[in-house]
């Protein structure tokens, strides 16, 4: 009898609604992280090194006069990540203590190209 391990971090993305073999290659190919609440993940205007999928926890994201609040699911950092023309557009706190997925440049752009990812972690690809 095969016994197949079970991967913790692609289980909870799959509770998010993520089809089990991209949550298994995101939990592969990302860094899981644990930080506390207050970390700041992205600060505005600076260039895209990495992006964050957002496993557990909230996480606020300030920009000029507005504050919105993100949760588990959210991506975050996709934008500048994507385009080295631009800059980061907002500074992004972990309200609570979060758990995320950290891309870096080279391999997010990969997976965000990928057909049955792109939805997910770059949706302003697929709506352009």
């Amino acid at each position: 009898m095969a016994i197949r391990r079970i991967d913790p971090v692609a289980r909870q993305l799959e509770a998010l609604g993520m089809p089990r073999t991209s949550a298994e290659l995101l939990s592969q190919r990302g860094t899981f992280l644990q930080l506390s609440a207050g970390t700041t993940l992205c600060t505005e205007g600076e260039r895209g090194l990495e992006a964050f999928l957002l496993i557990d926890g909230d996480a606020q994201v300030l920009r000029r006069d507005e504050v919105i609040t993100v949760g588990p699911g959210s991506v975050i950092g996709e934008l500048a990540t994507l385009d080295p023309r631009r800059t980061r557009n907002a500074t992004v706190v972990a309200g609570t203590d979060v758990e995320v997925l950290v891309f870096d440049v080279r391999t997010f752009r990969s997976l965000a190209d990928q057909a049955d990812l792109q939805a997910r972690l770059a949706p302003e690809r697929v709506a352009a």
